[in-house]
């Protein structure tokens, strides 16, 4: 294929990923160029090495080493870009269907946790309990556990570059001559609490890295199994990422009180940076990645509620105060069927189909946040009294075992109560049932675990390192398993050795893993070099990222524009754009860079060395030819796999007419450990007695074609099919041959019994179904004569009417004609005059626009004709001829498309039980390849009724949003992060109220922390004020002088943070 032929394949590329090639070729060019450049001039690639091993420092315009390692780390996020193209576009192999295999899905988790045990982890063995590490102790919010749904280190996509080591220690004796503490109160309790640890507290880090990395393991597996029976537990975890989103985002704003512009961008570029190249690259949409707008959309919340009025944010009841509005507002938007939602988002979303929202994206995005409306929130009221849940637990576990356990049990049963009452309830409900119930109950088993996984000490200072591992990566993990891991947008799965699917994952899955984990790194880094400290180098960071991608858009514009998309005008582009940029830093940076480097060459020559001087023509054009080269290499990659690689899976094009009859019938032993399995768990069967060739099952499938045929035949399903037949007429003409096949496809539409033996029922008479919206007739013709009036009946109604019958019609026929009327020379003179006087009437209805199928009598079963007159007119080699006569006067020709019956039945002929008709699923395999041949033949269509999206509001439920307020005022006012639970323990344990813990909880926090100072009312009682004289306190955050000040830089900082953090 020449490369004008490969231009048309890179026609139906999108103009955004046109774009992205052009961009990423750009600096893929440069950067090879400047290597080249700066290896000719130094003899080594000191340049290289620097940006392998970077540290994350602002981009510095005048540094040759800072703009190579930004193009550098760039070139690697294209590069990675490309590969998730490639995979997508043109896969090696066709992609594959996803198969569930439930003792494989259960398996697979057992098997990690089993696994996981084994790397079993008590946190801080390896720390010194010197003044740093002493520091790390508060009793206040673990702000290294803040995470979401978000990414690797979910600090670094919460809370970027905070810690709570900023926070300088506070010793017993601080405490008690502290101006924020009364004596007579506190001191006391404190002595009796022990002091935790970062790795030992609630929650800490380790621990929900690996809450993270268990969900997002079995998430995974679920998608690629498409595990649909478990969908309910993981929209518990769904629930569980975003109820981390508000507990995260919350705790960093309450410790930091810094709600300034870099925060939030920086917080943002963590969130969707990588989705928006990946819609930009891919040409998908943002809604598709749902879980990224859903991260966002509650990260704006949190922090919208935490800036308005954010003098109160330290204040006991204005906080809580705030909270609680935020709470009615989530109710009557959500809950009460008012538009609002629709108010309020409709400049946002539309409300077109469109790619992961084929019911609009207003409906898709409700839909998507209504099933966790009130997780963010909930986590927010937790992150609220997260010191007085840590300070609870550690005063029930000071008392005496029988006290400790008494407490902790009250409240487990209750909660455990609560649980198994969610289990057997709400849980069970069907898909679309449970989805309207999930925020009203979601929280239930979320807290349970909490609350059963911090139940010790010894269970907080543990987690499993693998799952600790894995999460470190969920979003990237998230979004490149649409591209990498599975195919077709999470839809089917990649392949790299087909034939071998077990040996397949192993190897996708590797490469999967240590590409999200680059992607991690990448975007980190990219962040710190691009994303400063500094509002205003932001701002130009950002604004000339926008103008270069709407620079290159523009261009990849033009080209479609002129019908100029090809490889070789994204080579022109890339390469001149690149010169342009290589020049450019050249000019800008040589000269420091050179004479940085002057004395290190004169110290250290390297063998081989030579000078610019010596080699000034090689300095010159080496390092463009270099680029070039490099592009010359990644075209040459798209290009073959353009031309021999598979693509999207998407309808199939009319050339695999050629191909779809291409197939045969294999043998399968039923007998395998994963039937045997099923059958036991679903039918109680112990044993099979029909194993092995005598009782083996056969299955017809297709042929190996190459990728680079573009046929991707599948099963099709009851779902595919009414989607893409609704409104559609079809219409089965012919004898009882044509009725097998159409009582085949009936049951592929969903119609199980259709076809099923009855000896009363009419045999010789009409058939009309209609399945979804979807009408099939089926028309007894058994006679040439009688197909040719109803195709000319037909052509004459759309004529007339300028209405067709049908939208595509099916005719079959021959053996009634053979058998009957096929004796003298007459009657095959006739017979011929007829099919003639067909074909034409057929041409006409295609003409029409009337797809037409003809079928091919099925194999005959010579030996079981059950009468003489078949055995001696309608033999196997009788049956032949007329097939080889209907070819001859031209019906193949005339038809659309031509359905091979023997295809299907030739290997299946023995089963023929009267000759001529097998058993329904052998027809089932005709129905198959008439399914997908639909693809060119009936492609779907917008249908010419104006599209009706759900509207907004239908999954509201005032009584259950109700209930759910009720529950948040309980949290807020009630102090309980277990939003009422620990009172039960109050009820068999005294002093211990969360209410009587608040100062206690959040003094020290405030001390160490350098947080505001507690008013009055929250910090003494009656009797210690009556005491003492009323001393000045303020309720919002004042500028505090720091004992101690440590800076780092952001390599360092992300290395504190990823250690973890802990409380008092």
């Amino acid at each position: 294929m020449s490369i004008e032929e490969t231009s048309s394949l890179l026609a139906g590329i999108p103009i955004s990923s046109l774009a992205m090639a052009m961009l990423f070729g750009s600096i893929t060019f440069t950067t090879a160029a400047l290597t080249m450049k700066t290896w000719l001039k130094t003899g080594d690639i000191h340049v290289l090495r620097a940006a392998m091993k970077p540290r994350s420092q602002p981009l510095d315009t005048n540094s040759l080493v800072s703009i190579f390692t930004l193009l550098y780390h760039s070139t690697t996020f294209g590069m990675i870009l490309f590969f998730a193209y490639i995979c997508e576009n043109h896969p090696l192999y066709p992609h594959d269907e996803k198969v569930y295999d439930r003792d494989q899905f259960f398996f697979l988790v057992v098997l990690l946790f089993l696994f996981g045990f084994y790397t079993l982890h008590k946190h801080g063995q390896d720390e010194q309990l010197d003044t740093t590490s002493t520091a790390a102790a508060s009793s206040g919010v673990n702000e290294s556990i803040l995470s979401s749904n978000a990414g690797r280190d979910e600090v670094e996509n919460v809370i970027p570059n905070s810690s709570m080591e900023d926070c300088h220690p506070i010793s017993v004796e601080d405490r008690s001559s502290s101006s924020l503490y009364d004596k007579s109160n506190v001191q006391v309790a404190y002595l009796r609490v022990k002091e935790a640890k970062s790795y030992n507290d609630v929650l800490n880090r380790d621990q929900t890295e690996e809450w993270k990395g268990w969900m997002q393991f079995v998430f995974l597996i679920y998608h690629y199994y498409h595990a649909e029976e478990v969908y309910n537990s993981i929209r518990i975890m769904i629930t569980c990422y975003v109820w981390m989103t508000g507990f995260g985002n919350f705790s960093f704003f309450y410790l930091k009180n810094d709600f300034s512009f870099v925060r939030v961008i920086q917080m943002l570029w963590r969130l969707n940076f990588l989705v928006v190249f990946l819609c930009l690259s891919q040409g998908t949409t943002y809604i598709l990645y749902y879980i990224c707008p859903l991260h966002t959309y509650y990260f704006l919340m949190v922090y919208a509620a935490m800036r308005v009025g954010k003098r109160l944010n330290y204040s006991k009841f204005g906080l809580r105060v705030k909270l609680a509005i935020v709470a009615l507002i989530i109710y009557l938007v959500w809950d009460v069927d008012l538009g609002l939602f629709k108010v309020i988002h409709y400049p946002l979303v539309g409300s077109k189909p469109t790619l992961g929202a084929t019911h609009g994206t207003m409906w898709e995005w409700y839909f998507r946040s209504t099933l966790d409306h009130w997780s963010s929130l909930l986590g927010m009221i937790f992150a609220a009294n997260y010191p007085i849940v840590s300070l609870f637990y550690r005063k029930l576990e000071a008392m005496s075992p029988s006290k400790c356990w008494l407490g902790k049990g009250c409240m487990g049963v209750s909660m455990m109560f609560a649980f198994v009452v969610w289990v057997r309830g709400p849980f069970q409900l069907e898909k679309f049932d449970y989805n309207v119930t999930n925020p009203y109950f979601g929280f239930v088993p979320l807290i349970t675990y909490i609350y059963f996984r911090n139940l010790t000490p010894g269970l907080r200072s543990h987690s499993l390192k693998v799952l600790h591992e894995i999460g470190k990566t969920t979003l990237e993990t998230y979004l490149m398993q649409h591209h990498i891991w599975l195919a077709s947008n999470a839809k089917s799965l990649l392949v790299l050795i087909p034939g071998w699917p077990k040996i397949n994952m192993v190897v996708i899955t590797i490469i999967y893993f240590f590409v999200s984990r680059k992607l991690y790194k990448v975007t980190i880094f990219l962040r710190g070099m691009l994303l400063p400290n500094d509002s205003k180098r932001c701002i130009q960071s950002l604004l000339a990222m926008v103008c270069i991608i709407m620079f290159f858009y523009s261009i990849a514009y033009y080209l479609y524009t002129v019908g100029f998309v090809a490889l070789k005008a994204i080579a022109i582009v890339s390469v001149l754009c690149g010169c342009f940029l290589y020049i450019l830093v050249i000019d800008k940076t040589w000269e420091s860079y050179t004479s940085a480097k002057s004395h290190d060459d004169e110290v250290h020559r390297p063998p081989g060395y030579f000078s610019e001087k010596s080699s000034s023509k090689a300095s010159k054009f080496l390092p463009p030819i270099t680029g070039g080269t490099v592009l010359l290499i990644l075209g040459v990659v798209w290009q073959r796999l353009a031309i021999a690689g598979g693509v999207k899976i998407g309808p199939l094009h009319q050339r695999c007419e050629t191909l779809v009859n291409n197939g045969h019938w294999i043998s399968v032993d039923g007998c395998n450990e994963v039937v045997r399995g099923e059958a036991f768990r679903n039918e109680a069967i112990q044993n099979f007695a029909t194993c092995g060739s005598p009782g083996a099952a056969y299955m017809w499938g297709w042929e190996v074609s190459m990728s680079s045929a573009r046929c991707r035949f599948t099963q099709r399903n009851a779902k595919q099919l009414t989607k893409n037949l609704s409104h559609r007429r079809i219409g089965f003409v012919g004898d009882s041959m044509t009725r097998y096949l159409y009582h085949a496809f009936s049951r592929l539409l969903g119609m199980k019994d259709a076809g099923s033996y009855d000896a009363n029922g009419p045999k010789h008479s009409n058939i009309t179904h209609t399945v979804d919206h979807t009408l099939i007739d089926f028309i007894w013709a058994p006679f040439a004569i009688d197909q040719l009036q109803i195709i000319k009946d037909m052509n004459e109604d759309t004529r007339k009417w300028n209405d067709p019958t049908y939208d595509l019609v099916l005719i079959g026929g021959g053996a009634w004609d053979r058998l009957h009327r096929f004796s003298n020379d007459e009657e095959m003179s006739a017979l011929g005059l007829t099919i003639s006087d067909l074909v034409e009437q057929m041409k006409i209805m295609k003409k029409a626009g009337i797809p037409i199928v003809w079928i091919t009598p099925t194999t005959i079963n010579t030996p079981a004709l059950n009468s003489p007159e078949k055995r001696d007119h309608m033999t196997e080699e009788d049956m032949n001829d007329m097939r080889s006569i209907y070819e001859q006067l031209g019906v193949n020709q005339a038809a659309s498309f031509v359905l091979d019956g023997p295809s299907f039945s030739e290997e299946r002929v023995h089963e023929s039980f009267d000759g001529v008709h097998y058993p329904i699923d052998v027809y089932v395999a005709g129905a198959q390849i008439f399914a997908n041949a639909l693809d060119w033949l009936l492609p779907e269509v917008q249908s010419a009724e104006k599209f009706s999206s759900p509207e907004p509001g239908k999954m509201a439920r005032p009584l259950l949003g109700f209930i759910m307020l009720c529950l948040c005022f309980i949290g807020l006012f009630c102090f309980d992060g277990f939003y009422g639970f620990s009172y039960v323990t109050c009820l068999f344990v005294k002093g211990i109220l969360p209410n009587d813990l608040y100062l206690e909880a959040f003094s020290i926090l405030h001390e160490k922390c350098d947080l505001p100072p507690l008013n009055a009312s929250a910090r003494s009682s009656p009797k210690a004020n009556q005491s003492k004289k009323p001393k000045k306190t303020v309720s919002f955050p004042q500028k505090i002088t720091r004992r101690k000040k440590v800076t780092f830089n952001d390599d360092e900082e992300v290395e504190l943070i990823n250690q973890g953090i802990g409380n008092n």
